[in-house]
């Protein structure tokens, strides 16, 4: 699981003394503040260490890349001009992960004047280094040498001297890592681990235009943007008729008139169209179904249907749904987490949402802001606020999150 995040003058977020920029996750965390306070800017760091665990290049990462004119990567908002805080030149980001055996620490400091490339990356596994580019071992020439390589010491397997290498300046250390002699077994397997942990997120943006007509039997997976969800849930019905139970029974209570079941159009094509059966009878095709519906939908297909274990990333997932309604999301979310050990990291503007969670999950959201002089993002988990057992049990704790506590409380 992916414990924190530190963000060192990544796009809002300052460093050093007075920044409030370490975010601690559980399994399910919520990203709450007013517009523009900086929460989508955690996303989009997370969106960055992804890119750059697929051995992309860090340019690529943050411009977008393109293949046979057709985007393989959208880049991230902002690019490279506004990447680092404005008046800096580079950025830190610092993950933490628990393993089963032991915590990691990935971190790694990038410079976006001139070339985007690496200052400093290191793995720490419980407090000892397994690679670093400004370990003792490099004997006073740490990190970039003359031709845009980065120096990299690794723990050494048995006695005797850190091995070094040089690596390229531009791609991430943990994507150049190969088994070599008389480094550490560990070196390569935790590398592997945070590599895997990054590369396997799933950063939904579900869009419901994309989910309205027929495609192929065979799809496969359900795409970021729902796109598959028809062809999914077919396979669904088919393979595990007992999960495709739990999403009707899902969408049943959203729905108002009442939901029995979803039927499938198949074509001569091979393509799949979902419908869904209301009571009475009456059919509604994906093409008519309402933009909160097919939101609701993809989120839910989403979470039961990805990896168990798998790290989910949404944005603002209340978005469509009635107040009326919101409380079914934030039981979906709290209960497909835990039943399926999801991590779910999520952003809201929805006071209603927050008062349809448990107290532990409440209190594992995390608030936002701007500081008044600085301009900085500034953060603080709920549980960890003044007064928080105020909010905790007040019987209009939806009110008090709509007239600004938690900007106050900050």
């Amino acid at each position: 699981m992916l414990t924190s995040i530190h963000l060192a003058d990544w796009k809002s977020f300052g460093s050093g003394e007075g920044a409030r920029n370490l975010l601690p996750f559980a399994p399910l965390t919520l990203l709450v503040g007013p517009n523009a306070s900086g929460k989508s800017n955690v996303l989009e760091a997370l969106r960055f260490l992804q890119g750059a665990a697929l051995d992309l290049p860090l340019a690529d990462v943050l411009r977008g890349r393109w293949e046979g004119q057709r985007e393989v990567w959208p880049g991230i908002r902002g690019h490279v001009v506004e990447a680092a805080r404005s008046g800096t030149r580079g950025f830190e980001l610092a993950t933490r992960w628990r393993l089963p055996s032991s915590e990691v620490t990935h971190s790694i400091r990038v410079s976006t004047d001139g070339d985007v490339s690496i200052e400093r990356e290191s793995l720490y596994e419980d407090g000892d280094y397994l690679f670093d580019t400004h370990a003792p071992a490099l004997r006073g020439q740490p990190g970039r040498v003359d031709g845009g390589g980065l120096r990299v010491a690794f723990r050494a397997a048995g006695k005797g001297n850190s091995p070094t290498t040089t690596c390229s300046a531009l791609k991430s250390v943990l994507v150049q890592l190969e088994p070599k002699e008389r480094v550490a077994p560990s070196v390569l397997e935790r590398s592997t681990d945070v590599r895997s942990g990054l590369k396997d997120a799933v950063f939904l943006d579900i869009r419901p235009s994309l989910m309205r007509d027929y495609r192929p039997t065979k799809a496969g997976q359900l795409g970021t943007s729902g796109e598959n969800v028809s062809p999914v849930l077919f396979a669904l019905k088919e393979q595990e008729p007992g999960r495709f139970e739990d999403v009707v029974d899902w969408l049943s209570e959203l729905s108002a008139p009442a939901l029995e079941t979803i039927e499938f159009d198949k074509t001569r094509l091979d393509e799949v169209m979902l419908f869904f059966v209301e009571k009475g009878g009456r059919q509604v095709s994906a093409r008519s179904a309402s933009d909160g519906t097919l939101r609701f939908l993809g989120e839910l297909v989403a979470l039961l249907t990805c990896r168990e274990g798998s790290l989910i990333v949404l944005e603002e997932p209340d978005v469509g749904l009635h107040p009326s309604r919101i409380h079914l999301l934030a039981e979906l979310l709290e209960d497909v987490a835990s039943r399926r050990r999801l991590q779910i990291l999520a952003t809201t503007h929805s006071p209603t949402l927050l008062a349809h969670l448990s107290q532990e999950a409440l209190g594992a959201a995390i608030a936002f802001g701007r500081d008044a002089d600085s301009g900085w993002t500034i953060c603080s988990r709920v549980s960890d606020l003044p007064h928080f057992s105020h909010l905790r049990d007040a019987p209009n704790l939806e009110h008090l999150v709509s007239t600004g506590w938690l900007e106050r409380a900050l």
